[in-house]
């Protein structure tokens, strides 16, 4: 899991080396002699001997190495930061307690983090290649080279919808627009931890960067909404595919799918497990939460697949998770898990306690895909169970609300079967 975040840890400590070395320079440039009179006086401060200051000239004077070693404190910072968000999204870590640490011994956790700064940058390195001859076997194995292969199989299978291109296209500005403006805030955030002196100013400005960057993330959630609508809402997995395309496409018409989760569901519900696997080959399983999410989604392409084996591995992965979100973390996982187990049933055989699962899916299901879901199994147990009018009816409902689900076939070819069964009885007695 953790080498699926090395790529963006790295470019971070670029990224943060490159703007303090730049705040550096800038300092510099404006500052001149008054920051070297403040540099002494720290040092003085610090309780460096005045004979050993003079050696320290060297380094007073000269901008570079001053904007130099700015760069490695602010990557030294970003570093600390983002290993605490890894630790806590695998342990019992809570971020709060980072919090408190930064404000009361921000000076010791800013050294540890440029201390780790070398075995950080080795460690992500190491962990990019090796993810990376992974995912190129595992493409090698599945014959893709990339996404752009992804999408001509797609479009050998299933039709490209032109009418959703600037949908997506809008939504893909929205969510560069939220990234820039998370990146200020990054920015403003460092400038704050070094210039204001004032603990109970630090505490008030630190409270409302976290509620700021609180409702930037819901509002980045909100963005990619519309495209999640066209599945969700409308059940129309055609064009939600299309729609993650087109928002994943640059301006040569190269595309690097960014929501993979939200595709491959969406060539499930398009009977295309086999394009879904591929599509999350490439899935940054970046914490729990994520890694949970991959391995439901496997679990439903290993049962359309019919693999049993995979499934209980699906399964046995699905159970290794551990949500850090208290109450809430326990009941997502446990409702993922229980998903699982109901596809081990349904394969199983076990259709009453599939049945149930199902019944009790549709009293809660909050969309129409979730519904058609919901029915479509209902009617295909009744049916199994020969109870025709009660199949027949639920089928009825799949095919009101599916749209363009694939189960919207299959339901018509089940109430096809029943009304073959339904002509054969009234022949038996005519």
């Amino acid at each position: 899991m953790w080498k699926y975040r090395c790529k963006s840890h790295l470019l971070s400590l670029i990224g943060s080396f490159l703007v303090g070395v730049l705040f550096g320079l800038i300092a510099n440039l404006v500052y001149g002699g008054e920051l070297q009179v403040y540099m002494r006086d720290i040092l003085a401060d610090a309780g460096v001997p005045a004979a050993a200051i003079p050696s320290l000239e060297a380094y007073i004077e000269s901008p570079l190495l001053q904007s130099l070693s700015l760069g490695i404190v602010f990557a030294g910072l970003i570093n600390i930061v983002l290993l605490a968000q890894y630790f806590s999204s695998v342990s019992t870590f809570s971020p709060l307690i980072f919090i408190v640490l930064l404000m009361f011994a921000s000076t010791l956790l800013l050294f540890v983090g440029i201390i780790l700064l070398l075995p950080s940058v080795i460690a992500c390195i190491y962990g990019m290649l090796t993810l990376r001859s992974s995912l190129a076997s595992q493409r090698k194995q599945r014959n893709i080279s990339n996404d752009d292969e992804i999408v001509r199989v797609y479009k050998i299978h299933h039709q490209l919808q032109e009418n959703v291109r600037q949908m997506a296209q809008e939504c893909k500005k929205n969510v560069r627009k939220i990234t820039f403006v998370y990146g200020l805030g990054i920015a403003a955030a460092l400038c704050v931890m070094f210039f204001v002196q004032s603990f109970l100013l630090l505490a008030i400005l630190f409270i409302f960067f976290f509620m700021s960057f609180s409702y930037l993330m819901r509002y980045y959630a909100s963005s990619l909404m519309p495209i999640r609508m066209l599945l969700y809402q409308n059940c129309d997995p055609e064009a939600c595919a299309s729609a993650c395309i087109y928002y994943g496409m640059d301006h040569k018409g190269r595309v690097k799918i960014k929501d993979r989760i939200l595709m491959a569901q969406a060539l499930i519900y398009m009977d295309d497990p086999q394009l879904a696997m591929d599509v999350l080959i490439d899935y940054p399983r970046r914490d729990q939460a994520s890694t949970l999410q991959y391995w439901s989604l496997m679990a439903t392409i290993y049962y359309m697949l019919k693999d049993e084996e995979a499934l209980e591995r699906c399964k046995e992965e699905a159970n290794k998770v551990r949500l850090n979100f208290g109450t809430q973390g326990i009941m997502v996982q446990n409702e993922e898990v229980a998903s699982i187990q109901n596809k081990v049933d349904l394969m199983n055989g076990q259709f009453n306690t599939c049945k149930k699962y199902y019944l009790q899916a549709l009293q809660k299901a909050s969309f129409p895909f979730q519904q058609v879901d919901a029915c479509y199994y209902i009617g295909m147990i009744s049916f199994v169970e020969q109870d025709y009018s009660l199949a027949n009816m639920y089928f009825e409902k799949v095919i009101n609300l599916g749209n363009k689900i694939s189960y919207v076939a299959k339901a018509k070819h089940f109430q096809s079967k029943i009304d073959a069964l339904g002509q054969t009885q009234n022949d038996e007695f005519s």
